[in-house]
């Protein structure tokens, strides 16, 4: 098996397993359902406590999270976590891709192609937030 391929097949194992979210649900036992009378809704008069056999899901971006560069910002620092371990990996795999090589020349170019490319990827991962704070500082700065 390939070495891109397993890593192909971590990552859908990783994206695959974010569980399952049910807004409602229906209690045979009680003879209620969430999704019987639509007019009894959060909508009115709703004061914040869940109704009998609710599930209510908290707005998650309430606090910190206020505007589009904000929830941006967000996303790339939970991206940063899981990005630089690819990208020292990949620096690790052309190391032993040159150790490997033993001084033939397509060896040696395919792991200058990994080295260049892990570098690359390390770069633009790195300076993801900064390109965000450019384009949000040029975006104010054309408002005002």
């Amino acid at each position: 098996m390939k070495v891109s391929t397993i890593i192909l097949f971590v990552m859908f194992l990783l994206i695959a397993n974010t569980g399952f979210v049910f807004a409602g649900f229906d209690d045979p036992g009680s003879g209620a359902s969430v999704t019987e009378d639509p007019g009894s809704g959060p909508s009115q008069g709703y004061d914040g406590q869940p109704f009998a056999n609710e599930v209510v899901l908290l707005n998650p971006l309430k606090g910190e999270i206020n505007s589009i560069p904000a929830f941006f910002r967000a996303i790339i620092q939970i991206l940063l976590v899981f990005a630089i371990p690819f990208v020292v990996f990949f620096i690790i795999w052309a190391g032993f891709l040159y150790v490997t090589a033993r001084g033939n020349p397509e060896k040696i170019s395919q792991a200058h192609k990994a080295l260049l490319y892990a570098i690359i990827g390390g770069l633009l991962i790195l300076g993801a937030e900064l390109l965000l704070t450019v384009i949000t500082n040029t975006i104010a700065d054309i408002r005002n």
